[in-house]
């Protein structure tokens, strides 16, 4: 993983959780809660986004399930915990704005890219090859990793995570 990658991960990482979901990082990377399975069998959910264009691949964001309503209920400005719908609609949103945030700052900002829509499932994102860059957050609510995946020249294989929504 280069360090300029991970940087520009992280940064865009924390930005879009704090401005986009009010949610603050921890300094434990994990917040509250330890690595590890989630309470009571729940599954964690994870949100892809693919891109192309001057880079290839895919960022991946996986959350706590505990984070999930927290980043929803802020973002809409709930009061009550939003539907698991909006939850799921919620993390592909933060999935997306990461993504498109963490592009310009590797590649540069004359650079065009093609961002699909995310695709939510649950479960940890499973990849055969290492991520180029990884960010694990610990948040007030609890806690996510992010993963940015750029895909060889040529190659045209990716993995899904889960089964999509």
């Amino acid at each position: 993983m280069s360090k300029k990658m991970g940087k520009a991960l992280h940064k865009a990482a924390i930005l879009t959780f704090e401005e986009l979901g009010f949610l603050f990082a921890t300094d434990d990377q994990y917040g509250e809660q330890e690595e590890g399975p989630s309470p009571a069998g729940e599954a964690n959910i994870s949100a892809s986004v693919r891109f192309h264009g001057p880079l290839s691949g895919m960022l991946v964001v996986t959350a706590s399930p505990d984070l999930l309503p927290a980043v929803a209920a802020n973002m809409l400005g709930e009061e009550e915990i939003p539907s698991l719908a909006q939850q799921y609609d919620s993390l592909g949103e933060i999935s997306n704005v990461i993504c498109g945030n963490v592009l310009p700052a590797i590649a540069g900002t004359d650079k065009v890219f093609h961002i699909a829509a995310p695709v939510v499932a649950e479960g940890n994102y499973a990849e055969e090859t290492e991520p180029a860059a990884a960010v694990h957050l610990g948040l007030e609510q609890g806690h996510a990793d992010v993963l940015l995946f750029i895909r060889a020249e040529g190659s045209r294989r990716t993995s899904r995570a889960g089964t999509g929504r």
